[in-house]
């Protein structure tokens, strides 16, 4: 009953008043035959496509997608709602398509659509071509479509459409449906080559699953079509570009067709579109404003051309915020959990460190170990300066060290023979004891250690002079964790590739503890590495630059740094070949040689070019002409040897 495509040669209007007369049952206007096609498929969806000449299956990338190749979903920005509205030839007919799709970040994109046909106030004829007066019929036909589309590796993006299609005549009351699957593929390589790069093929196979639709006695079974595309996308100054496409479709029981067409897209605003639909031209155009595309096209409604040309438009609505967007989004998202995270690692950190160091500075308080309760102390109020608990015992305990140092003083003082003499040392070594003191509350170990080591000197007295040593080993212990965390933190900046700020640090951790063997060490080979870092860097930039003179200068540092690195080697060498040709000309003999060398090269004797070349490479390492020569004749020989 539908028999869409079965008159070659006629035109649609007589194909639609064909199929939508109607007859007793046996008398029909056409009896469906397999392998037909319906107006659905020959009108397609979506004005854009249509200014395209219909070359859309390596580009794809709207909501008509749904219907022109599938895995062409993928590629869509943002959530899409399309809507597209075209009149038929026959008075009261009409086409419409409405597509649907939604990206997501991780899951693919899925998109649903739904196209239908529909005539209504058919005249009902007899088998004698007699118009039944007062009698009138409806033709329906619709398709129903579900889509998915994932990429799935290099590039690649599969893509299926399930359909679900209707058909019904209200005359005879008679209604049939039938399902059908459409396959798509869409290759986009992943390429920074300036031929690969924006270039997109596209294929798609159109009833894949062949639906079979029966209105009447015979059954219509829907031809399949294969489609083949490719796109290139040219940028066209600093805020156009261009789309070239071109496509070839070849049906089951019809000869190849060739669409191609082209569009001019200036600043995601405005779009231009020019095409040949079979060797039809068609013309369209674009306009975008916020989240509206409003899309236009001038062209044959037949591809057998019929019928005159006709204008069409559709409206798609660019929902929410694009895929980039969400992953821009995404991706903030997660470094601010990492961050939080870290924070949250870092307090829970601090607080531990806190109870811990508060809790050992109580036991060290009750034990006597003044010093050590001191440091305790210390560390909490570093870690939390208004704990008011921590404060309090800080003061005692300076205060009982204080108190300690003066009572050992006036005991040794009491004990000595020469009391004057005693008095001047007690006195000499109380001022530095507190003046070492106040430097180690300050966290200026180098300072404290200087004043205790002064009162250690002339420190006679045994008990004394272990709590001066009790203070110097406190010092030292502040010292190493002060100077290894400043390692830690200037790890961090290297790894963030902050190397200014991470050797700033490191000179810092450096001046607390320049006499500490392991930490000096530690801190110079990061410190080599820090600096090798940024010569690397910075005489690759002046390589790309061409700056070889300077890059060479850079990684000749380097390699002071680190003799034995073949990486800074190469490209140090690089640098020199390249300079080769300046700073390093062959005497007229060698020139000779090189002649002869070449003599020997266009003559196909490699081997002995190569010979040649060699020696004088021995003699001039650094001339670039040679090195040139000899690795175009080394790739010749393993050509010509491969070939063999």
């Amino acid at each position: 009953m539908r028999g869409l495509k079965q008159f070659p040669g006629k035109a649609w209007a007589l194909l639609l008043i064909g199929m939508l007369s109607i007859a007793p049952p046996q008398v029909c206007a056409q009896e469906g035959t397999a392998g037909t096609q319906t107006i659905l498929h020959e009108v397609g969806a979506g004005a854009r496509v249509f200014g395209l000449g219909r070359a859309f299956v390596g580009l794809a990338d709207d909501p008509s997608a749904i219907f022109w190749n599938p895995a062409g979903l993928e590629y869509a920005p943002r959530i899409s709602f399309s809507l597209f509205h075209t009149p038929l030839v026959v008075s009261g007919a009409s086409y419409d398509f409405i597509g649907f799709l939604y990206p997501t970040l991780q899951l693919g994109t899925i998109g649903i659509g739904y196209a239908r046909v529909g005539v209504g106030d058919i005249n009902v004829v007899t088998e004698y071509n007699q118009v039944l007066q007062g009698v009138s019929a409806d033709y329906d036909f619709s398709e129903i479509y579900i889509a998915y589309a994932k990429k799935v590796w290099y590039g690649v993006t599969p893509g299926i459409t399930f359909k679900v299609q209707r058909q019904s005549f209200s005359y005879t009351n008679q209604v049939t449906s039938a399902f059908g699957l459409d396959a798509g593929l869409m290759y986009r390589p992943e390429s920074d080559s300036p031929f690969l790069k924006n270039l997109s093929f596209g294929f798609h196979f159109q009833n894949l699953v062949k639906p079979q639709l029966k209105l009447g006695a015979n059954t219509d079974t829907l031809a399949y079509q294969l489609t083949f595309g490719m796109m290139k996308s040219l940028p066209i100054g600093q805020s156009g570009k261009l789309n070239i496409l071109f496509d070839y479709a070849q049906g089951e029981f019809e000869g190849g067709v060739i669409h191609a067409g082209s569009e001019y897209v200036f600043r995601e605003m405005g779009t231009v579109r020019v095409g040949f639909d079979q060797g039809t031209p068609a013309f369209g155009a674009g306009l975008r404003y916020k989240f509206l595309d409003i899309d236009y096209a001038f062209g044959n409604l037949s591809t057998e051309g019929d019928f005159g040309a006709s204008h069409r438009f559709s409206i798609t609505f660019n929902l929410g915020k694009s895929r980039e967007e969400k992953i821009f989004a995404a991706n903030e998202e997660r470094k601010r959990r990492e961050r939080e995270l870290v924070e949250r690692t870092k307090e829970d950190d601090r607080q531990q460190r806190i109870a811990q160091n508060l809790r050992q500075g109580k036991e060290d308080l009750q034990k006597g170990n003044y010093f050590e309760a001191f440091s305790d102390f210390q560390q909490v109020m570093a870690d939390d300066p208004f704990n008011k608990e921590a404060k309090a015992l800080f003061d005692s305990t300076r205060t009982l060290i204080d108190d300690q140092i003066e009572k050992r003083s006036q005991e040794a003082a009491n004990q000595a023979l020469d009391k004057g003499l005693a008095a001047e040392n007690q006195k000499f070594i109380q001022l530095h004891f507190k003046q070492g003191h106040i430097h180690l509350q300050n966290k200026q170990f180098t300072d404290a250690l200087k004043e205790f080591n002064l009162a250690l000197e002339r420190t006679e007295d045994d008990s004394l002079t272990a709590l001066i040593s009790e203070a110097i080993n406190t010092t030292n212990r502040q010292l190493n964790a002060e100077v290894r965390k400043l390692v830690l933190a200037a790890r961090q900046e290297f790894q963030k590739g902050n190397y200014s700020d991470a050797l700033r640090i490191l000179s810092e951790a450096f001046l607390l503890s320049p006499e500490a063997p392991e930490l000096k060490d530690e801190i110079g080979t990061l410190t080599r590495r820090i600096k090798l870092q940024q010569y690397t860097v910075k005489g690759l930039a002046l390589l790309e630059l061409g700056e070889y003179q300077e890059a060479n200068v850079v990684f000749e540092e380097a390699l002071k740094l680190d003799p034995s690195n073949e990486a800074i080697r190469k490209y140090y060498e690089q640098t020199q070949r390249e300079l080769g040709t300046k700073r390093e000309k062959m005497d007229p003999e060698s020139e000779r040689q090189y002649l002869i060398a070449t003599e020997h090269f266009l003559a196909g004797r490699y081997d002995k070019a190569l010979e040649i070349w060699k020696a004088l490479a021995d003699k001039y390492p650094y001339n670039k002409k040679l090195q040139d020569a000899i690795k175009t004749t080394e790739d010749r020989i393993n050509r010509t040897r491969g070939n063999q």
